[in-house]
């Protein structure tokens, strides 16, 4: 992947902060520039290897970057950047929604153990796993 002004690092740093990793950053930037393609195109303009291919772009369809726009042979798109950024800042707002209520369950967990671990000292909180 060489894009002009040297820019290519900042691109797969910035898509990797969507959740993407190193080769589906590139992959679906390469989409985002290219339009529809097909995975040979794909990769070799995203300098990925191709054995990796195929993988890279089921993901970045599970995670909603891109979608199939053709079956024999198989061609990708780019979702549009303004989809995919909400759909990752929706996914992010779970996330932390869902650490919150972790966060909770813990602070009322070691609320109800704290009397009974300054009562016992020796008390061990996990079994080790050696006894299991």
């Amino acid at each position: 992947m060489h894009v002009v002004n040297g820019k290519e690092r900042e691109i797969v740093d910035m898509l990797r902060d969507f959740g993407l990793s190193e080769y589906e950053a590139k992959m679906y930037f390469t989409l985002l520039t290219i339009g529809e393609a097909k995975v040979m195109k794909i990769t070799r303009k995203a300098s990925v290897p191709q054995s990796k291919a195929y993988d890279v772009l089921d993901r970045l369809q599970e995670k909603g970057f891109v979608e199939l726009s053709g079956t024999a042979p198989k061609r990708y798109r780019a979702r549009v950047l303004e989809e995919t950024a909400d759909l990752t800042k929706r996914r992010k707002l779970r996330e932390v929604s869902e650490l919150e209520e972790k966060q909770q369950r813990l602070y009322s967990i070691l609320q109800s153990i704290a009397p009974i671990h300054e009562k016992h000292s020796g008390l061990r909180l996990f079994t080790p796993s050696y006894r299991r």
